[in-house]
């Protein structure tokens, strides 16, 4: 009876931001990373860009997650997922998500960006809009799946005595409440503050590797909210812990985004 009550409280919310880490969070990730583009990268994207601000396509890919051919081919780029041990080998990607997650698209936009010499004006910037919103993306607390964990959020919560669901606090509400002030612009000065160490120990690896190491992050969080069989009520005790998660993410996402930007784009 309870999860049948669950069920209809959520059909009845009233929809809220529906983009994966919301447009705050997708913004703040691209405009981290633009922050942080070489002179030569930057020069290089803006043939395509017209000098257009990486935040503004930071959205892209939810925008048109409706719409064909996109539907089918993107459909599941939006989330990743690691085995038992926080570990994303592609045979875990092809079996619990058939290859269709933010990881495997953040690889195979790079293949065809790495081209971008000879490819289309259009065929770079789609795979640039994607690789901007992926790579942010599978740093999303709610986008980051386990095999041993259901993960999705779709659970209703009331967050400061508004109902929702656990997805929508992880992509929008938890930011734009732990900072009500905050744009992209001021979120981006508060984050892109680590020194060129610092830059350099955050991006080593790969997409994979920055998804595991993001999983790792997040897997505590799974604790904090687990009970779907009841309403729970999050508030300053969970947003103590929620917000500097984010924040921690995002920035991470940001410099990890400038730098498969730059080795694409020198």
């Amino acid at each position: 009876m309870k999860r049948i009550s669950t069920l209809i409280l959520l059909a009845l919310i009233i929809p809220q931001i529906a983009f994966a880490w919301g447009r705050l969070g997708h913004r703040t990730v691209a405009e981290i990373a633009e922050r942080n583009l070489t002179p030569k990268a930057k020069a290089n994207i803006e043939k395509f860009t017209n000098g257009t601000p990486l935040w503004k396509y930071s959205l892209w890919l939810d925008e048109i997650r409706d719409e064909e051919p996109y539907k089918t081919a993107t459909y599941g780029w939006h989330a990743s997922i690691v085995d038992s041990d926080c570990t994303s080998p592609q045979i875990i990607r092809d079996r619990y998500r058939q290859g269709q997650d933010a990881v495997t698209a953040s690889y195979q936009m790079t293949e065809i960006l790495k081209d971008y010499r000879n490819q289309t004006d259009s065929a770079v910037m789609v795979a640039l809009k994607s690789l901007i919103h992926t790579v942010a993306d599978f740093h999303c607390p709610g986008h980051v799946r386990y095999v041993d964990f259901e993960n999705k959020g779709r659970f209703a919560v009331n967050f400061y005595g508004k109902m929702t669901d656990m997805h929508k606090v992880w992509d929008t509400a938890c930011i734009t409440k732990f900072r009500p002030k905050h744009n992209q612009f001021q979120y981006a000065d508060l984050l892109n503050t680590l020194d060129k160490k610092q830059i350099k120990a955050l991006t080593k690896g790969d997409y994979q590797q920055w998804f595991e190491d993001a999983a790792r992050d997040v897997q505590p969080a799974l604790y904090w909210v687990y009970d779907t069989h009841r309403i729970e009520k999050l508030d300053d005790k969970f947003l103590q812990k929620g917000g500097p998660l984010c924040e921690q993410l995002m920035q991470k996402a940001g410099y990890r985004l400038a730098a498969a930007l730059n080795a694409i784009f020198k």
